[in-house]
């Protein structure tokens, strides 16, 4: 079974993410800072992270930054954040990340997206 982190601090967001995942037969853990995030990272194999970029503790570009640092193994992931900025997407594109969805998503995109970077 598959192993997804979603990092995010909107208790709803959250909740959709999880339930739609564990629906397609995902295994899921949840974190809702940056620093618990990295702590998980760092002591746990993901296939995917879904990651939120405004988050408390350490943002989400931070917590990569610190990951790549470290020369900790990145899994693929999925940004997914309010902020629609064209600043951000560049600066995910510099970490690779090609799939950034903006909040509040489309499930039917979102379940898409994941099964993309899972394959």
């Amino acid at each position: 079974m598959k192993k997804i982190l979603i990092v995010e601090d909107n208790e709803l967001n959250m909740k959709l993410f999880n339930d739609i995942l564990k629906y397609q037969n995902y295994e899921t853990t949840t974190s809702t800072d940056g620093l618990d995030a990295y702590e998980k990272i760092k002591n746990n194999l993901y296939n995917l992270i879904i990651l939120d970029i405004q988050l408390p503790k350490l943002d989400g570009f931070s917590l990569l930054e610190k990951l790549k640092n470290e020369n900790i193994s990145i899994p693929p992931i999925i940004i997914a954040s309010a902020c629609a900025m064209d600043s951000d997407k560049l600066k995910a594109k510099e970490y690779q990340i090609d799939t950034y969805l903006t909040k509040p998503i489309d499930i039917n995109n979102f379940i898409k997206a994941v099964k993309s970077k899972l394959k």
